[in-house]
């Protein structure tokens, strides 16, 4: 029998004899043929294992061509390397993948001309798919019905299954005579009516899920709003609140609308594709809906999966650098705690440089985790990387300068928040102080940003260091009292003056210093130490009225005496006629005493003046006062 069948199967070959394309042929070919058949079918439908028949060198040769011209337009010959598998559907329904083009046919037009021809042979009712043979060549093989070949299997297609040829093709054989006689039986009109009742049981499945799911969510939120009146707060960025409390709550009501919707949605999705896959009309738009709810799925599972390496040595950096900051956060702490010491270290400095440790350690962690990201080697964000560093370089020397100076005040411990300083012309308590700016706020309740360049370049005088660490800070005053006072009685008055003001330290105590020695009076200068530097505008201001009531009760008055006199004789005008006479030379003129004219001032007494206008010892001497005039 079987050297008759290679017989029937050459007669029927003949060279140059073109294969049948229409599937309707099939029934008449089959008959014509004296081979049995391959394979029964079952009371199931279903294949059973069938043996693969291997023709001559040149009756295989003659096939493998008439396998190429079945699906080919011309027998022009193209390579074929292995490719990317594509999947092979009927009506919809993917069956199995194949690999590699066929002649000149791509892989996507192979793909596509196969399963045209699986969709003609399902809806063909006068073929058998069980009577499908396996038919063995020099280098494809090949799956028919009598004369008509169904499909063709290659090399490439049985290497990506790892398989030998024939048994590739015997695979790819019982898929297709199964899924045939599956498709034929749901187009019965019993397969129809159970399609029916599969779609209407999973319609009422669908209604009392969305029941369900309705219920739960308002279950749900009628128990948080509770919930939410206690613990939910507005979104705040230091003491400004960007979004209230209310706003954060319909928020989150919207979110769990979104979450409802969402699931409701996945449910319906999945109803219209199970409903739509039990009709074998509209089995495609059920793979269609799959297809599109699987595809970015799997996209995405093959990106983490390719990325598995990337994924694993980003969390590997992640890992080190909080181990490392947990590190340098608990010594740093430790050190600001005064628990621990570091030779040449101030305590104070512990805190910002916990900071500045932290920030470096964030940059050196992204610039190692930036290779391992998808974004590295994309041209567009590498330019986007160029124009950043170049604006940055460009236009950022002022705000370097800053930073630089910020780390530069931090590490020389200048000052620190809450002290008393002068920085230049700024004088007032230190509330702010960050790598680009000093804010100040002065004694008048201004705020006066300083950009940290500007408080290096300038002197800064901390007033609350000396009231800190050594015995304070000195407030002085200066005034001046006329020579007939006693330098010790004015001493006494004005330490007195500083005892009585609130906030002056008694030890050290305070002193006098006699700055200068003027022309009608002395310059005292009241030195007193205090430690409230942040009261130094109404301490100064206290002190100067203790030092007014000191001076009040000894009867001595605070002021600068000055003296005035009035000329003893008339005033010397040169003559004009005279120089104009006289042109060339000029005439020196001297005053002339009191008794060389008529026209002498007449001769004022002192007790005529005001008393207010002369100093004491005058005053005594116009009214024959003999103390004072001696």
């Amino acid at each position: 029998m079987p050297l008759l069948l290679r017989l029937a199967l050459l007669a029927s070959l003949g060279v140059g004899a073109q294969p049948t394309d229409s599937l309707a042929q099939v029934a008449d070919s089959t008959s014509a043929t004296d081979s049995p058949p391959l394979a029964d079918s079952t009371a199931a439908g279903r294949p059973e294992p069938l043996a693969v028949e291997t023709l001559s060198d040149s009756a295989a040769a003659e096939l493998d061509s008439l396998a190429v011209a079945s699906l080919s337009d011309s027998t022009e010959t193209v390579s074929n390397a292995l490719a990317e598998g594509i999947d092979v559907t009927l009506v919809g329904r993917v069956l199995f993948r194949i690999w590699g083009g066929l002649g000149d046919l791509s892989l996507n037009q192979r793909a596509e001309r196969l399963s045209a021809r699986l969709g003609e042979l399902a809806q063909s009712r006068e073929i058998d798919p069980t009577t499908l043979r396996v038919v063995d060549g020099r280098t494809l093989t090949t799956i028919q019905v009598g004369d008509v070949i169904v499909m063709t299997v290659t090399d490439d297609d049985a290497a990506a299954l790892g398989l030998r040829r024939s048994l590739a093709a015997t695979r790819y054989r019982a898929q297709i005579v199964e899924a045939v006689l599956e498709y034929r039986e749901q187009a019965t009109l019993r397969g129809v009516l159970w399609g029916l009742a599969y779609s209407l049981l999973a319609l009422v499945v669908l209604v009392v899920a969305l029941r369900l799911l309705g219920r739960a969510f308002a279950w749900l939120d009628t128990r948080t709003v509770a919930l939410r009146r206690l613990y939910l707060r507005g979104i705040q960025i230091g003491t400004l609140e960007v979004v209230g409390k209310d706003q954060v709550s319909r928020f989150g009501r919207a979110l769990v609308g979104l979450a409802r919707l969402a699931i409701s949605l996945v449910f319906v999705y999945t109803f219209l594709t199970f409903a739509f896959g039990q009709f074998p009309w509209t089995q495609s738009w059920s793979h269609n809906l799959l297809d599109a709810a699987l595809t970015p799925l799997r996209q995405l599972g093959a990106v983490l999966l390719s990325s598995v390496d990337n994924v694993i040595a980003i969390l590997v950096i992640i890992v080190v650098v909080r181990w490392i900051m947990q590190i340098s956060d608990y010594l740093f702490q430790r050190v600001a705690r005064g628990e621990a010491e570091l030779a040449g270290f101030h305590a104070d400095l512990a805190d910002p440089t916990r900071k500045i440790v932290k920030f470096l350690l964030v940059v050196m962690g992204l610039m190692l985790i930036y290779p391992y990201t998808p974004i590295a080697d994309n041209r567009g964000f590498q330019g986007l990387t160029v124009f950043f560093g170049l604006l940055l370089s460009l236009g950022s020397s002022t705000a370097i300068s800053n930073m630089v100076a910020g780390v530069v005040l931090t590490y020389t411990r200048a000052f620190r928040i809450g002290d008393r300083v002068r920085m230049g012309e700024v004088f007032g308590d230190v509330v702010e102080k960050s790598f680009l700016v000093t804010r100040v706020r002065t004694t008048k309740n201004e705020d006066i940003s300083v950009p940290n360049a500007n408080v290096l370049s300038n002197h800064i005088v901390n007033y609350s260091r000396m009231a800190r660490e050594g015995s304070g800070v000195i407030l002085h005053t200066e005034v001046t009292i006329g020579y007939d006072v006693p330098w010790p009685q004015v001493h006494q008055l004005l330490t007195q003056a500083a005892r009585d003001t609130a906030g002056i330290e008694t030890e050290p105590p305070p002193f006098v210093l006699q700055t200068g020695l003027g022309d009608f009076s002395v310059a005292y200068q009241l030195n007193a130490y205090t430690r409230e530097v942040t009261r130094m505008a109404r301490l100064y201001s206290d002190m100067h009225q203790n030092i007014q009531d000191q001076f009040a009760e000894a009867e001595i008055e605070i002021l600068s005496p000055t003296y005035g006199a009035y000329r003893e004789g008339p005033s010397t005008v040169p003559d004009a006629a005279a120089l104009r006479d006289d042109e060339g030379r000029r005439a020196a003129t001297t005053p002339t005493s009191a008794t060389d004219g008529a026209d002498a001032a007449p001769e004022v007494d002192p007790a005529d003046l005001p008393d207010v206008a002369l100093p004491r010892f005058l005053r005594g001497k116009a009214r024959g006062d003999e103390a004072a005039e001696s």
